[in-house]
């Protein structure tokens, strides 16, 4: 447990921290009303609508409020339930290789990567108007809510856009 936490692990403060400095857009040490649920899921937490916005207004944050400042985020993430766990599993490694491979990279050569500029126009083709870089990308440095898409993505780095920091390797 952390010194900050009788309920959280050191992994999971951290976490948490990250996850609040991301959506502390502005720096000014709060974390939006409206993006609450974002650095929720960011922290591995899952939390109904109706039950946040209950509890947004039990803290006094429904009227237009600054928003939540740490402690008060760290509370929420306390009393919250953890996301399930996502195993990496052979058909997700089936469906991202097929994938890869329709984006014209061949996921069994290490080399092998689809460009950037491929993967935007197939998301608009199928009018995705997402940015690439926003759904795809990896943070430009720590607690940055800006986010960056390598111009060229091999196997190992398309895997890990899809499937988090860890389960690529």
């Amino acid at each position: 447990m952390s010194a900050y936490s009788a309920t959280l692990t050191k992994d999971e403060m951290d976490l948490a921290r990250s996850a609040f400095e991301r959506y502390d857009t502005d720096a000014s040490g709060t974390v939006s009303v409206e993006n609450v649920a974002a650095a929720l899921v960011a922290a591995k937490r899952q939390l109904g609508e109706a039950e946040l916005v209950q509890i947004i207004d039990d803290m006094g944050l429904g009227d237009g409020s600054s928003g939540l400042r740490f402690h008060e985020f760290l509370t929420l993430v306390e009393g919250t339930d953890r996301l399930p766990v996502v195993v990496n599993n052979d058909e997700d490694d089936d469906a991202l290789a097929s994938s890869f491979q329709w984006l014209g990279g061949n996921p069994d050569d290490p080399e092998s990567s689809v460009d950037k500029a491929r993967i935007a126009a197939v998301l608009k083709e199928f009018e995705l108007n997402a940015d690439v870089d926003e759904v795809l990308g990896a943070p430009v440095s720590a607690g940055s809510p800006e986010r960056v898409l390598q111009q060229n993505l091999k196997f190992v780095d398309f895997k890990q856009a899809f499937l988090g920091d860890d389960s690529a390797s």
